[in-house]
């Protein structure tokens, strides 16, 4: 039994996820590159645990002789402001380390169901963007309604989903050329269940894909920089947590809402 609502579509163009994707692929050449992409994708995620690890000393060892230095007397007042500021930034890249070990450790085959802060994992995943969102002149807005409810899913699958969805918002606006906004927001539906919705202002998607959003190696990025899973994977991770997914785009933006039953809609 379907744990969420479905709703009505609207304009200008919305899908939702088909019931069976059945994707065929007739030309391997087509789907070449993707798989390359998603096999470099796998050989870096192999070596990202050790590679954590390392910085993770090297952070330590920095916050250990900042805390250190700022308890000798003998320091001015204006060395120990740059100790805390040293401090500071020791303290928010273990934190990026931290979503990025999370990340690391992948998404188990089988669910791993437990209580989920939707804020925690949507700040997580902002964070691991931020970057990108500097770099492409992104105004981030985030609105978490004191509304959303606590819901029982799988942490892994949502952070990959939330990060698939930004990265995809990201792209749009980088093809726009002149920056623009993301908007995430969580809230409750009527019914109960926990929504989650992510906002851009960029280029909107490509027609040609219209129809195929949710099969494997789709995509309307012509660079070979993505694979063309993120929206395949973002379907199947959400309907597996009983979830559905619902896209609308036009020229001037794309929204993308999830919507994942909460503990107050099961029962």
């Amino acid at each position: 039994m379907d744990m969420t609502r479905q709703k009505k579509q609207e304009e200008p163009v919305q899908h939702s996820a088909p019931n069976t994707p059945n994707p065929t692929c007739q030309d391997w050449s087509q789907v070449l590159p993707q798989l390359l992409r998603a096999g470099q994708g796998e050989t870096i995620l192999n070596l990202l645990p050790s590679a954590i690890h390392e910085l993770n000393n090297a952070i330590n060892t920095v916050l250990g002789f900042a805390d250190l230095l700022q308890s000798e007397p003998s320091i001015s007042k204006t060395l120990k402001e740059d100790l805390k500021a040293i401090e500071r930034a020791g303290l928010r890249a273990r934190e990026l380390l931290g979503a990025l070990r999370s990340l690391a450790s992948g998404v188990p085959a089988q669910l791993q169901l437990a209580p989920v802060d939707l804020k925690e994992i949507c700040e997580q995943a902002c964070s691991l963007m931020a970057a990108a969102f500097r770099r492409n002149y992104i105004q981030l807005v985030t609105d978490y309604s004191k509304e959303t409810p606590i819901i029982i899913s799988d942490a892994s699958r949502l952070r990959f989903v939330f990060l698939a969805l930004l990265q995809n918002a990201c792209d749009a606006i980088a093809l726009k050329g002149e920056g623009g906004k993301i908007s995430v927001r969580t809230g409750r539906d009527q019914f109960g269940n926990a929504v989650i919705s992510v906002e851009d202002d960029g280029v909107g998607l490509n027609p040609d894909v219209h129809s195929k959003l949710f099969e494997p190696f789709v995509t309307d990025k012509l660079d070979g920089k993505r694979a063309g899973l993120g929206l395949f994977l973002v379907n199947r991770f959400v309907t597996e947590l009983q979830g559905g997914v619902e896209i609308t785009s036009s020229e001037t933006g794309t929204k993308v809402t999830l919507t994942l039953p909460s503990l107050e809609a099961l029962v």
